[in-house]
């Protein structure tokens, strides 16, 4: 993630090299990767090219649009403070931070093979631009039919490593090396009307998650089936909707779990 790249890997190769015992020798078959290997007889999926794109192919400059939606209504900046939403339970709330991390973008393709380009953009609502996620422009994405876009929601094992990212550290984005260290992936912050009808602030950071001295990563993987064709230049429109969050796949009741939830194994899971 720290090196910005794109890497070409055939799903297929993949499914071979792990479901045959053939002797043949594995490595990269693709002959336009900067680590082609001609005596390899199966490709293993670890064909890498370099950062002017998949050399003899023309190719697409790409942008990541996250976009933001309430239960359909658009969510803007200018929204924030206002006790204007209601979740799943029937508990009106408002919004008052909104910050996450996502990482490592992953394109589809209709042959079977997948573009991975590593990277991560932290979403901050507080600057609008943050909400655009640019693959370098150095890189071109090959022209083609898709089936749909991943990306990793925080960051894996690999790259959740404490102090690793001079943006993130300026950003007050680390999470307590007491429960877990690395980066937050998560800050969403409001207030609700309590059964009570007093209004109490609530704070959802999501990050590791901690159970007496073990960690669990708690990145997930996000795959979006959408099909879609590259012909030029594109911009790919992601749609949030954050009503979801407090009822998929659990209801979330904010009169049981509105603060403290960072050391709270279970609030985390």
């Amino acid at each position: 993630m720290k090196n910005t790249k794109i890497i070409v890997a055939g799903i297929l190769g993949l499914t071979l090299a792990f479901g045959t015992t053939s002797c043949k020798k594995k490595g990269c078959t693709d002959s336009v990767a900067t680590n082609y290997d001609a005596k390899a007889k199966k490709d293993d999926g670890s064909c890498q090219f370099d950062t002017t794109g998949h050399a003899n192919h023309e190719g697409s400059h790409i942008m990541i649009k996250m976009n933001h939606n309430y239960s359909g209504a658009t969510v803007i900046p200018s929204d924030f403070n206002d006790l204007k939403y209601t979740n799943d339970l029937g508990t009106t709330h408002s919004i008052t931070k909104l910050q996450y991390l996502v990482s490592d973008f992953v394109l589809y393709k209709a042959d079977g093979d997948s573009i991975v380009v590593e990277g991560y953009n932290l979403v901050d609502f507080t600057n609008t631009n943050s909400f655009a996620y640019s693959f370098p422009s150095e890189l071109h994405v090959p022209l083609g039919d898709y089936t749909g876009i991943g990306f990793t929601w925080g960051v894996d094992e690999d790259d959740n490593t404490s102090g690793a990212y001079a943006d993130l550290n300026a950003a007050s984005w680390s999470w307590p090396a007491m429960i877990g260290g690395g980066y937050h992936f998560m800050k969403f912050e409001g207030k609700f009307i309590d059964s009570n009808t007093d209004t109490t602030a609530f704070a959802f950071h999501n990050g590791t998650a901690s159970n007496s001295g073990t960690h669990e990563a708690n990145h997930f993987y996000v795959k979006l089936n959408q099909s879609f064709t590259l012909s030029n230049d594109a911009s790919i429109s992601v749609d949030m909707n954050l009503a979801e969050w407090f009822k998929s796949p659990n209801q979330w009741d904010l009169n049981a779990m509105h603060a403290m939830l960072m050391p709270n194994y279970n609030a985390q899971i």
